[in-house]
């Protein structure tokens, strides 16, 4: 009497089981990469930033996927801010890619958020330089910037100052609060800006003494000064900004019409600085879509689409990549990249750095 009792409450619970397992697998995340680009998202990485939203528009188009078109997030944050939500948020992860610094590539190792897909093509770059992708997967560098500055010439000409042509100029007592700047050892930009200077001043990625001597030099004329924008440098705010090449080229061209501006790879000498791009480990419900955009960005079609922007594609700098001269439109005669110089940047210290700016230099917080 009691056995059809028993027999009945195993079925119930075999059937809660099953309705469980039916609704856990559909809740699952989807593994076909058309799906997951519904919903991706990136950080550090927007349509104007070097021309990643050609690159996702291209993408998708290529693979016929239907693509986030909401997927730009945290446009304004740093490498070391990007890194550091994919640690924070590693139990509801936000976004699956970032374009941070190449210099805080090593962070993100040492945070442990980075996937294990190494893309054929990144493991590629280690035959053309050193420190161009992570070895046990999870990033991989994908264009360069050259450090310069560019020059609102109207306003300088209306209080009669000259227009620097090199950094040795910028460090001039005329330029008092007039130069914009981000914080090297937090801004991958800046953090680059500064070892250009140091070597234009003659000193090495082992001895910073030349550029501390011409970073204190500069301090006059950067604090107090925000990192500018292309209103704070239309209106004199902010008129002259040091930020890489195809984002000086990108502002000049936009304030066309408006006031003048002269974009200058200082004469004394400039780096090419990688970017880099990052997959999150904990995004695993995007992680197909995540594996197939980092083959793409080192495809020749992905590489070229960061040149149209003005950015140099990383295999083109390293020589692995001829390009069109459709591609190369709007980049500056390669007479001023005469005294830019290839680095290794497996030599650059991102926390020495941030140090003797802080404390060498004397800039403080």
């Amino acid at each position: 009497m009691m056995r059809v009792p028993l027999r009945r409450g195993l079925g119930l619970a075999a059937v809660a089981v099953l309705v469980a397992a039916c609704s856990a697998a559909a809740a699952a995340p989807s593994a076909n990469p058309a799906d997951q680009a519904k919903s991706f998202a990136t950080y550090g990485a927007p349509d104007s930033w070097a021309n990643y939203g050609e690159e996702f528009s291209t993408f998708c188009s290529t693979n016929s996927f239907t693509c986030n078109k909401d997927r730009s997030q945290g446009e304004d944050m740093s490498s070391a801010e990007e890194i550091a939500a994919f640690d924070s948020e590693k139990n509801n992860p936000k976004a699956i890619l970032a374009d941070i610094g190449i210099l805080f590539a090593g962070q993100a190792e040492q945070k442990g958020v980075l996937s294990s897909y190494v893309s054929p093509a990144a493991a590629k770059l280690g035959s053309l330089g050193p420190g161009l992708y992570g070895k046990n997967g999870g990033w991989e560098a994908t264009f360069v910037g050259v450090p310069g500055f560019v020059v609102n010439t109207d306003f300088l000409k209306s209080k009669n100052i000259a227009v620097p042509t090199s950094w040795a100029d910028l460090a001039k007592p005329d330029y008092k609060g007039l130069v914009g700047f981000g914080k090297p050892g937090s801004s991958g930009t800046a953090t680059m800006a500064f070892v250009a200077m140091n070597l234009a001043a003659g000193g090495t990625l082992d001895d910073y003494t030349k550029g501390i001597a011409y970073a204190k030099a500069l301090l006059p004329n950067i604090q107090g000064v925000p990192e500018g924008n292309a209103d704070q440098f239309e209106k004199g705010d902010v008129p002259i900004q040091i930020k890489y090449d195809f984002n000086l080229i990108a502002l000049a061209n936009q304030e066309k019409g408006k006031v003048n501006a002269q974009v200058v790879i200082p004469s004394d000498g400039s780096i090419y600085a990688p970017s880099a791009i990052i997959e999150n480990k904990y995004d695993t419900a995007h992680a197909q879509f995540g594996n197939m955009f980092m083959d793409w960005v080192l495809s020749d079609k992905g590489q070229e689409i960061f040149a149209k922007f003005g950015a140099r594609p990383i295999r083109y700098v390293m020589g692995d990549l001829t390009l069109p001269d459709s591609a190369k439109t709007l980049w500056l005669p390669d007479s001023q990249y005469t005294q830019v110089k290839t680095i290794d940047t497996t030599k650059i210290d991102i926390t020495k750095i941030a140090d003797i700016w802080q404390n060498q230099v004397g800039a403080g917080g």
